[in-house]
């Protein structure tokens, strides 16, 4: 039987990151959408059941998972009403933007017995599958330092009004694509031992000047964190004006790896190409990292082909028993963890120690 699937929210996640796999994938099935105002959900839908009010969600027994997709503030309250409602969650990054109430869900979705898991779709870059599997075959001998990147520009007239722009705490890069930097950084390597963090606004866009970092009238548009792991430095940062962005560069003591540029597939989809088409998330040869080993050189490696579709293929699994879910909601409050010490680290100006959560 398909898993009746609905999401909240008609946005660019909704629309580029989540309904398209939701139509690809086997085992789920577009119920219905959640779209307060407008009708732009129904026309590009029309066999989808349209929603106004969370209320009728939650009281419609024909949905099985919901996808929560709406501001970051409201990730929280909405999520634990889904699941004291009996259905499975997905929780649009960042899970919540107080780590508390991560954990507070984490503990209710073992309660209930439904699953919850959170949308850190960006493991499934072709970069960051290429870096794990370049690891994997211990290619760097021993790791040095790691620096990822997400740098990009966009000018405030390019920018489209949306909630991400209310300049209220839990907005901002840091949570924005700060997460998946962090979470990913989590994967290969767990909680950091410490942090330090710069959480700025470079352009100017902040309504009041004189407020900071965690402030309502303060919108953070960069950042730069270092993650302190024993000796090892994990170094993360966003936005620049270079035409050519960098995205990845490893230091080992047998080899470095450099990557330059994001990941194709959020701009395929844009663009119209089809997930399923046979070209969709390989990146040409041309855009692989390169690799620089002594004695023998650089060369460029073959990039793994970027995979949004393994997330849904891999809930699906887990909701029919099949697997663990990959990205456990503990990991995702690990996350928020660390996102909450970086933004401490901004207001203090000095190296914290990273708390650790419950168990």
């Amino acid at each position: 039987m398909a898993i009746n699937t609905c999401v909240l929210g008609y946005g660019v996640s909704a629309r580029i990151f989540q309904i398209p796999y939701i139509l690809l994938t086997p085992g789920l099935r577009l119920h219905s959408i959640l779209q307060r105002t407008g009708d732009s959900a129904s026309h590009d839908h029309p066999t989808a059941k349209l929603h106004r009010d969370i209320s009728t969600v939650l009281s419609d027994p024909d949905i099985h998972l919901v996808i929560v997709s709406t501001s970051n503030a409201s990730h929280y309250p909405i999520t634990k009403s889904l699941l004291l409602a009996g259905k499975h969650v997905v929780v649009e990054k960042p899970f919540t933007i107080i780590a508390s109430e991560a954990d507070d869900l984490v503990a209710l979705a073992k309660e209930t017995g439904r699953l919850l898991t959170v949308f850190h779709n960006r493991r499934w870059d072709a970069d960051f599958l290429t870096l794990r599997r370049l690891l994997s075959e211990n290619t760097f001998g021993t790791l040095v330092s790691l620096r990822s990147h997400f740098d990009r520009y966009k000018p405030d007239n390019a920018r489209t009004p949306t909630w991400k722009a209310q300049q209220v705490p839990g907005n901002g890069v840091l949570y924005d694509l700060g997460s998946h930097l962090v979470d990913q950084s989590l994967v290969l390597f767990g909680v950091p031992d410490r942090v330090f963090a710069s959480v700025r606004d470079e352009r100017g866009s902040s309504a009041d000047p004189t407020k900071g970092y965690g402030e309502e009238g303060f919108i953070d548009d960069a950042f730069d964190a270092v993650l302190y792991y024993d000796r090892r430095l994990q170094g993360a940062s966003i936005t620049s004006l270079c035409e050519r962005q960098v995205r990845f560069v490893v230091r080992g003591t047998k080899a470095g790896w450099e990557k330059w540029g994001l990941d194709l597939q959020e701009d395929q989809t844009k663009e119209g190409m089809k997930v399923e088409d046979e070209e969709f998330g390989v990146e040409k040869e041309g855009e692989w990292g390169v690799i620089t080993t002594p004695g023998k050189g650089s060369e460029r490696v073959q990039e793994e082909r970027g995979w949004y579709r393994g997330f849904f293929e891999n809930l699906v699994e887990a909701l029919e028993g099949k697997a663990e879910v990959e990205v456990k909601a503990e990991q995702a409050a690990g996350v928020v963890r660390v996102l909450e010490c970086l933004g401490r680290s901004e207001k203090e100006g000095r190296v914290l120690d990273v708390p650790r959560g419950p168990g």
